[in-house]
């Protein structure tokens, strides 16, 4: 768990880079307060690749230690690969750009990375919805059900307050990936007898595997 766990932290750094850092290096007048990281990574624009890079990392990371902490619990996984599939291709199709006059833009792009944004909201909803079933203590169900309230409101904000609309993604990125890492390695999950049959099976194939190894 340790190897995943800092793979989603080096991710996670350069989500952070990205969401702060490269603003200042961007097209001329982006503004963190206004403009969203969509926006950094939207075609024809300085330094998309960085933001677009860090979208696709910090899914694969997200991914991997969903698989290493979940791989009980098939509906949680399900949920999660939904996630993190939706949010991959948000880094894999980007928005079109602003200037075009200069440049030709894919609006087939750009209309898919639209979709799929939606998809990675609605989809995070589901998945900390999903976490509710299985976590253990009280305070961390508060806590999750704290995390979608986040999830859910955050559109709403952006399309009400436009002008603060970079504001409020990055505080949903922080506040939504930054509880996937502290629930994924801190959250204690409940363990029925079918979660404890699977766990057995699971850990007798790794032996076999390790065995047939050498």
């Amino acid at each position: 768990m340790k190897l995943y766990a800092k793979i989603y932290l080096i991710a996670f750094a350069l989500l952070v880079v990205v969401l702060f850092v490269l603003p200042f290096f961007s097209f001329s007048g982006y503004s963190i307060a206004k403009n969203t990281i969509s926006e950094l990574g939207a075609q024809k624009v300085s330094g998309n690749w960085l933001a677009n890079l860090a979208i696709i990392l910090l899914s694969i990371a997200t991914a991997l230690l969903i698989t290493r902490q979940l791989k009980l619990y098939w509906k949680q996984l399900i949920a999660g690969y939904f996630f993190c599939t939706s949010f991959l291709l948000t880094g894999i199709y980007h928005l079109a750009g602003f200037d075009a006059h200069t440049h030709i833009f894919n609006y087939t792009n750009d209309a898919l990375h639209s979709l799929f944004s939606f998809i990675t909201g609605f989809a995070f909803c589901i998945f900390s919805i999903s976490i509710l079933f299985i976590t253990e203590k009280k305070h961390q169900k508060w806590q999750t059900f704290a995390v979608f309230l986040v999830a859910f409101a955050s559109p709403f904000l952006m399309w009400q307050y436009p002008e603060y609309k970079g504001i409020f993604q990055r505080i949903l990125y922080l506040v939504t990936f930054g509880w996937l890492f502290y629930a994924l390695t801190t959250y204690q999950f409940q363990i029925k007898n079918n979660a404890i049959s699977r766990m057995k099976r699971y850990n007798k194939l790794y032996e076999n595997f390790h065995k047939n190894e050498k």
